[in-house]
């Protein structure tokens, strides 16, 4: 099963609903330049706005998780996410589209997250041959994959045509081997990562797009499954429960030092599968 997910970006600014998006990044330069500035106690919190199924990418609408908190806390957070829902394939793209627009008009910095299907055919945790979507030859993993990255690049470049940066996360934790993009291992999804990379900028020309990357919470995936120093403009990890393990952190600390990386954390929960609700605002104290 899909569950639903926090996303905070770990580097607090929190907006009134109604704030303009006159002053948000235009360019992945500045957005870029903006994130680099936080850390050393100043955090941006983000939310899903969407994970998947029926989610509805409208920040005013019930089901969306960005309203829930606004509703609940009376803030709005900095960041906000819409993922892309291949799998379900539950609304046009012109809606996600149009959900991360009325973010960016907002004040949100955006994120997308691309929920690719299954190139085999299967569901999203069936496993697939990898090495069908890099064979000389056409076949029908093949072309199912480059149709899907076809149709994603389309809707980065509408955000482009949009004047919106974008911090796009391709794949949902490199290393969870539930999904089907993970279930080859370190090899198959770095090369899954650096081909959607090497189409989306390449040839697809799109340079409004932040690369974010995130593994599980597992010991040692961030450094095994990162794609490398010139796929990556933003890397960390998923935590959920009481404690928040990070066990590359020095490696992290590292590429923000030498390659100029922005560390977050993609997913965060702070509370044990059989505690009591926690206020959302809680994550500042944990943070601290």
């Amino acid at each position: 099963m899909k569950t639903q997910r926090l996303t905070v970006v770990a580097l607090m600014a929190l907006l009134p609903v109604l704030a303009s998006g006159k002053d948000n990044p235009s360019s992945a330069e500045e957005l870029r330049t903006y994130l680099r500035g936080l850390g050393n106690g100043s955090y941006l919190f983000g939310q899903m706005a969407t994970w998947v199924h029926n989610e509805n990418p409208d920040m005013d609408h019930p089901s969306n998780w960005l309203k829930k908190v606004y509703d609940h806390a009376g803030k709005m957070p900095r960041y906000g996410v819409v993922t892309y829902d291949f799998d379900d394939d539950p609304f046009p793209d012109a809606q996600w589209n149009q959900g991360v627009k009325k973010m960016y008009d907002r004040g949100l910095i955006v994120g997308v997250f691309s929920f690719y299907a299954n190139p085999a055919g299967g569901r999203w945790n069936n496993p697939v041959d990898i090495d069908l979507v890099f064979a000389p030859d056409d076949n029908p993993t093949k072309t199912h994959f480059y149709r899907q990255m076809d149709r994603m690049a389309a809707n980065l470049q509408w955000l482009k045509d949009q004047g919106i940066p974008v911090i796009y996360t391709p794949f949902v934790e490199s290393d969870d081997r539930n999904k089907w993009h993970a279930k080859g291992g370190p090899e198959n999804a770095i090369k899954l990562y650096r081909l959607v990379h090497d189409v989306f900028t390449k040839q697809k020309g799109l340079d409004n797009v932040l690369w974010a990357y995130h593994t599980t919470q597992n010991h040692g995936a961030l450094e095994k499954y990162y794609p490398g120093d010139a796929y990556v403009d933003i890397l960390g990890k998923s935590a959920y429960g009481t404690g928040l393990p990070f066990s590359e952190y020095e490696w992290a600390v590292q590429k923000k030092k030498t390659a100029g990386k922005i560390i977050w954390w993609s997913e965060l929960g702070i509370r044990g599968q059989s505690d009591p609700p926690r206020d959302c605002l809680d994550v500042l104290k944990k943070l601290e």
